[in-house]
């Protein structure tokens, strides 16, 4: 079994910022323009962390950390055995949607009764990670992917479904259309082992942009007011 490549250090980084600008000059570009990603630390992994993620789907950070944390005040300590109990009630109270709902308890069920084992999920090479994650009800393939990347640090993870990024890299390397999924794969061919690197290059740069454009809109917004002035 192939051990799985993670970063895990500032070296580690460097590393691989400077081979993946070595496989396609365009990043360096895109690196220019938004400066390399920093060096993280992992967040937690296990059963927690990957509840978090499949709550902040589709909602911004600020809203998902709100939810999350009155799960976790409400459900202490956080557990699967503690989560499977939980009424709907209380969980919609806190704020979570019936789907994620399910699919929380569907994940305590399954680490419960054994199905899902996520400190083998550790050690799996990472599409057998992947294919094990997945295979539980609730666990989609963007949840496995941002899990591997973010808990478990590996380094080459691509979510090829991932919307956010599809339009990043649309944007940022300026092509007609955003890519499909079929698309992804192909642009990130050369960009292998450290295809996770190169999404958090992509999603600094789009965060760049948005950036820039609130300041251009406030910067308008005040030329404006102060115009308008007697």
């Amino acid at each position: 079994m192939p051990k799985p490549h993670r970063i895990t250090t500032p070296t580690d980084l460097d590393r691989a910022i400077a081979a993946l600008v070595a496989a396609d000059e365009r990043l360096h570009a895109v690196i220019a323009r938004a400066g390399k990603p920093p060096h993280r630390h992992r967040r937690k992994d296990g059963f927690e962390a990957l509840v978090e993620i499949v709550v902040s789907q589709q909602l911004s950070t600020a809203a998902a950390d709100t939810i999350f944390g009155r799960l976790k005040a409400v459900l202490d300590p956080f557990e699967p055995a503690i989560v499977l109990a939980a009424d709907s009630e209380t969980l919609r109270g806190c704020g979570l949607s019936a789907p994620k709902q399910k699919h929380m308890k569907t994940i305590a069920a399954a680490i419960l009764d054994g199905t899902l084992d996520l400190k083998r999920v550790k050690r799996l090479a990472d599409e057998d990670a992947r294919a094990h994650l997945t295979a539980v009800k609730g666990i989609g393939p963007w949840t496995a992917d941002i899990y591997l990347m973010s808990s478990l640090g590996r380094a080459d993870i691509w979510p090829v479904g991932d919307v956010a990024l599809q339009a990043a890299i649309a944007r940022a390397l300026k092509l007609r259309k955003r890519p499909n999924e079929k698309a992804m794969e192909k642009l990130a061919k050369n960009w292998r082992p450290y295809r996770t690197i190169a999404a958090r290059i992509f999603w600094i740069h789009e965060d760049g942009l948005r950036r820039e454009k609130r300041e251009a809109l406030a910067l308008a917004k005040a030329a404006a007011k102060k115009k308008g002035k007697p």
